[in-house]
């Protein structure tokens, strides 16, 4: 472990327990970041890396209550003894809900509010927060509400918040999570370039494919503490990485699969031109591959169909554009596209939340503009991007029971099946616990545990692996293929095209409100195969290609 004379960061904590909470959340953890280095933090769900990132920037003790044994320091300076404006000069927070962070009317008065704290002239804050903007990509957003932006759009204006203050340090939890891949590609592609510019970078990721080229060090952690430290390469040439339950990037699987077969890798490649520039000397044969036409066409009797449906906010924003669609019973249907495609305000239709104007959509052969929202519900059970918009009992049981109680069905068949899918989605041990004990990922899949346990015809789930782990990702999407199977209908809207290719039978890309493409997910893997990167086609149709 790094001395923490010269290190930016120190952090010596022996145990951190929220009040009420049976566990420690945090145990044994000593950590030290030097100036300039790209340290991920990674682990399973609920493992303490969030907890971790409160302890680093303040969060603990100072705005939540915990009890925390131990001290960090910044600079040299004890966190536990600074106020809150003493430590916004020296680090940024970007947290796991970036509308948290959000407060006021607009993005200029959010990214102008903490230059202003700092008495700096207006001049000198007008161009820190149009440089802070034009870096995350977001300049043209300037006078949109706050309240109008999407999960994507708001992490980046969190970002350029922080990035206006000009901290020298940045601790990000989950930056990228609501982000199409193009959009991942570009936040992680900024951060770099900060990071060569001297700022010191921690981000909370599970997805290391994409921070794997950026990335110095990675800390895994598990069960509240460290159980490894160590240099990127290092840690990817361990033989025992699955075991970790961390996605790792498919580069790194192939060098394991390489070395099983007896063929070695230079180094451990982090990115796709590393990769090519290990194997220049195997050329591989070529395939022949044959392209399958569409298969749009559904049956003559739909269980979902959407005619000529167009929609517009109150603000003037085209959010669908003459989108028509169809989807079959005991179909498993992803959508997928970059942020502001339209797929959230498609998903908003399908449960009634929006009115089809102009255009119609039909449940079962049922028009939604002629039922009430809860007749939609029992049709279409829905899961937010964001499982909070969701929850509101005061326990774990009580929330999965809503629904059931609400059709007034016997009390013994009640506890049933709400035992049943809480047995089914891991969380029966924490029937009594109030759901805000429990972390995002034990959140989003109580979430679906009220919905599943109604057993609607149609699942429509917003990004089902936002706050998950790779396992509890795999538990959950094999869950909604097991409903699939039964006779239920699936759809999905997601950026993770890994779920896509290895769950979904169909995928529908959005772009700008419209459909562009239409077909089997096997046309896509084939498509894959042919060139052009990880997912090509795909990826070059949601960015516009």
């Amino acid at each position: 472990m790094l001395g923490s004379s010269s290190a930016l960061v120190h952090a010596q904590i022996k145990s951190v327990r929220y009040y009420a909470a049976p566990d420690t959340a945090l145990r044994d953890v000593e950590l030290s970041i030097m100036p300039g280095e790209f340290v991920v933090i990674t682990g399973p769900a609920a493992s303490g890396k969030s907890t971790l990132c409160y302890c680093l920037t303040g969060v603990i003790p100072h705005s939540i209550s915990a009890e925390m044994e131990g001290d960090v320091l910044i600079a040299g300076q004890r966190l536990r003894d600074l106020r809150l404006p003493e430590v916004a000069p020296l680090l940024g927070f970007v947290m796991q809900a970036p509308e948290n962070q959000l407060f006021n009317l607009s993005v200029r008065e959010d990214v102008s509010f903490g230059p202003e704290n700092l008495c700096l002239p207006i001049e000198d804050i007008q161009q820190r927060v149009m440089t802070s903007l034009r870096f995350t990509g977001m300049a043209e957003y300037l006078e949109r509400a706050s309240d109008q932006l999407s999960g994507g759009e708001a992490q980046r204006v969190v970002l350029s918040c922080l990035l206006a203050l000009g901290a020298p340090l940045l601790v990000l939890d989950q930056p990228a999570a609501e982000l199409d891949p193009e959009g991942r590609r570009q936040v992680y592609s900024n951060l770099h370039r900060l990071n060569r510019e001297g700022k010191t970078i921690v981000v909370v990721e599970d997805r290391l494919g994409d921070v794997a080229g950026f990335a110095s060090r990675i800390v895994l952690m598990q069960a509240g503490t460290v159980v490894a430290d160590e240099p990127i390469r290092e840690f990817f040439a361990r033989p025992d990485l699955e075991s970790f339950g961390v996605r790792v990037p498919d580069t790194v699987l192939l060098h394991h699969y390489l070395k099983e077969r007896g063929l070695n890798s230079r180094i451990v490649p982090l990115t796709v031109e590393e990769v090519v520039e290990d194997l220049a000397g195997m050329a591989p044969s070529a395939a022949e591959v044959a392209i399958l036409a569409p298969t749009v066409g559904s049956s003559a009797s739909p269980l979902i169909a959407i005619s000529h449906l167009s929609f517009s906010y109150p603000n003037g924003t085209r959010a669908l554009d003459d989108v028509s669609l169809s989807c079959d019973r005991e179909e498993f249907l992803a959508i997928i596209g970059e942020n502001g495609a339209g797929k959230t305000t498609l998903a908003k239709h399908l449960i009634g939340l929006l009115p089809p104007s102009p255009g119609t959509v039909l449940l079962a052969g049922k028009d939604i503009a002629g039922l009430s929202v809860a007749q939609a519900s029992r049709l279409v059970g829905y899961l937010f991007q964001d499982p909070d918009y969701q929850i509101f009992n005061g326990s774990v049981f009580d929330e999965v029971a809503f629904g059931l109680r609400a059709r007034k069905l016997p009390r013994q068949e009640v506890e049933e099946k709400v035992m049943t899918a809480l047995r089914r989605l891991k969380l029966d041990r924490l029937r009594g616990e109030h759901p805000y004990t429990l972390s995002r990922g034990q959140r989003q899949r109580l979430a679906l545990a009220s919905t599943w346990v109604l057993q609607p015809p149609i699942l429509l789930v917003d990004e089902p692996s936002t706050g998950l782990d790779y396992r509890e990702a795999a538990d959950l999407m094999g869950l909604l293929e097991e409903f699939r199977a039964r006779g239920g209908t699936v759809v999905i809207i997601t950026h993770d095209l890994e779920l896509v290719f290895e769950y979904a039978l169909r995928v529908v890309v959005m772009r700008n409100g419209t459909v562009r493409l239409d077909l089997p997910t096997a046309q896509h893997q084939r498509r894959r195969c042919l060139g052009g990167g990880r997912a090509g086609r795909v990826e070059e149709v949601m960015v516009g290609g």
